[in-house]
């Protein structure tokens, strides 16, 4: 993804209404070191702000259900 500032732009797929966006948003938030998430199912975007590694983002939003790229 795109990094700026410890942000770093995800795209997830699965996504298809703002309940989706909560589940990835509230699964994200529960990682170590992160600071922000915000999920955009139109756009199927997860922008997280923090460090922790790609690897645990992507277990979070596999875990909620959801499939990252």
């Amino acid at each position: 993804g795109e990094t700026d500032n410890n942000t770093t732009v995800y795209t997830v797929e699965g996504m298809h209404c703002s309940h989706c966006e909560a589940a990835v948003e509230r699964a994200v938030m529960g990682v170590p070191g992160i600071t922000s998430a915000k999920a955009s199912a139109p756009r199927k975007a997860l922008t997280v702000t923090g460090n922790a590694p790609a690897s645990a983002i992507r277990t979070a939003v596999e875990t909620a259900g959801y499939k990252m790229l």
